[in-house]
């Protein structure tokens, strides 16, 4: 069907500026992250900076151009609609969680089964590590985003819950908890306790979605969020600790995304504030058929482009620059002039990773969603909660560490876990069974689960061999690996072993 067709065949009451939104905030991202690349071609070796670095003056864009806060911000409204939809039909958390995963995950598997390929083929041809591994490191580093979006969608019926219960006073105790998480990891310093603020902070942002859904920000509170937002960022900025940019930058002391600060909690309600108060304006351009087709293809292909975006661009690189492309200093008129250039190269590789790739996300968004009136079990709660884990640590795991040398004997390090490659891939396979087995018969959640329990008990047995010495380490697993993996595999047994009990109907239990 034709994108003018689907456009024309929008129901009435769907939300359009959530499905604006959602696609602005990649694009901004992704073209954020081309302007502010600076490379530097020299006798046939790249470098490559941060624009944010050399011209000071462009943190204050980072207020505007950091917009993850929206992406959480429409993925609460569209969870809160998913799970209710869901429960009104009987279903539960299972057809529910590997609904909202699948779709993030099929063009993610596509991405990383391709660059390892790659990866490892280079690898085998002794390419320079010089060259393979920050290429392979920087184009799977977005994959973070996903890895704590995934945790979010995961926690997201226990967060609507809390919502519909106590209403904005559950946002209110996710802004108070970040407080406090700041005031005791700068007042004490006690800078580990910042990590908190990771989940913390993010599911504020979801949470501000279910409130937009169920009608709270009017526009006299997206007002107050909005001057509210920008007036505690000027103060955390001029007064406090916190550094001007809403990105991680190597001038700065340290990152306030990493872990989130009470400056990107600012920032989250600065943004969602500012975008409530667009809302009816940029709705009306929405009710034009060709405006609403671009919305529609772009987000169609949303996670492709998101995918792929640093890649095109480590294309583009090799593609200009050693014919010549222009180099002038950075922040000069030169510089700004060949910026559209620049950005028009790469959207044109782009588009071709697009028409390329796009197809697997596409297909994906047509034919495999779960009957949102599955019922769950314990059983298959319990697999799909152990399947998202699973997922998570891969995804996370790459995000850290790149896709380069499979079987590294010296792992990445995430949180206290040690993961290569072939780790990563090892889990995200175990997700996958997990998962779609939470979603089957309870034959097949047991079948599932069980073959789930026996690889986890290998992991474990085979990785205290590892750690210990006895056999080369190639999975790069440590103490915390093996306790992980033997923890879950007793979970992965019970989940098998009361995959038989009777089913229980309507949501997480």
């Amino acid at each position: 069907m034709s994108l003018r067709r689907l456009a024309e065949q929008t129901p009435p009451d769907r939300d359009r500026y959530v499905d604006f939104l959602r696609g602005f905030s990649i694009l901004v991202v992704v073209l954020g992250h081309w302007l502010i690349a600076v490379v530097t071609w020299q006798g046939g070796q790249v470098t490559g900076s941060n624009a944010l670095e050399q011209v000071r003056i462009l943190w204050v864009a980072t207020w505007v151009l950091q917009v993850m806060p929206l992406f959480f911000f429409v993925g609460g409204f569209s969870n809160l609609r998913s799970w209710r939809a869901a429960r009104r039909k009987g279903g539960g958390y299972p057809a529910f969680l590997h609904g909202r995963l699948a779709r993030m995950m099929r063009p993610t598997v596509v991405f990383l089964g391709i660059g390892l390929v790659a990866t490892v083929t280079l690898d085998a041809l002794n390419v320079a590590d010089n060259v393979v591994f920050p290429a392979s490191e920087l184009i799977t580093r977005p994959l973070w985003f996903l890895g704590v979006y995934m945790i979010v969608v995961a926690l997201a019926p226990l967060m609507i819950s809390l919502h519909e219960r106590f209403g904005w006073k559950a946002a209110a105790g996710l802004a108070l908890v970040a407080v406090l998480v700041d005031v005791v990891r700068f007042g004490f310093d006690i800078g580990a306790v910042g990590y908190v603020n990771y989940p913390v902070v993010w599911l504020l942002a979801h949470q501000m979605g279910f409130l937009y859904a169920d009608g709270t920000l009017t526009r006299r509170v997206s007002a107050v969020l909005a001057i509210g937002g920008v007036g505690a960022m000027i103060a955390l900025v001029a007064l406090g600790p916190y550094p001007g940019s809403m990105v991680g930058l190597s001038t700065d002391e340290f990152s306030n995304m990493d872990p989130p600060t009470l400056a990107i909690l600012a920032l989250i309600l600065w943004q969602i504030g500012l975008a409530m108060l667009l809302r009816d304006r940029v709705s009306g351009w929405l009710a034009g058929v060709r405006a609403w087709a671009g919305v529609i293809f772009v987000n169609s292909v949303i996670m492709t482009m998101f995918l792929w975006h640093l890649t095109a661009m480590l294309l583009g690189i090799g593609i200009l620059y050693p014919i010549g492309f222009p180099q002038p200093g950075v922040g000069t008129a030169s510089w700004w002039l060949l910026r559209p250039v620049w950005i028009a190269v790469l959207l044109v590789l782009l588009g071709g990773f697009v028409i390329l790739f796009g197809r697997f996300e596409q297909r994906g968004i047509l034919r495999s969603k779960p009957p949102l009136d599955l019922p769950s079990t314990p059983a298959a709660v319990m697999a799909a909660v152990l399947g998202a884990v699973m997922l998570v640590m891969g995804v996370l795991g790459f995000a850290m560490g790149g896709m380069h040398q499979l079987f590294s004997l010296e792992g990445t390090d995430l949180i206290v876990f040690s993961l290569n490659p072939f780790h990563n891939v090892l889990h995200l396979l175990l997700g996958g069974l997990l998962m779609g087995a939470s979603v089957r018969s309870a034959g097949t959640v047991r079948l599932g689960a069980s073959a789930a329990a026996i690889a986890l008990m290998a992991l474990a047995v085979v990785g205290t061999l590892m750690e210990a010495g006895e056999i080369t380490n190639r999975l790069a697993a440590n103490r915390a690996d093996n306790l992980f993996h033997s923890i879950t595999t007793l979970a992965a047994f019970g989940t098998a072993a009361g995959a038989g009990r009777r089913t229980r109907r309507g949501g997480v239990s």
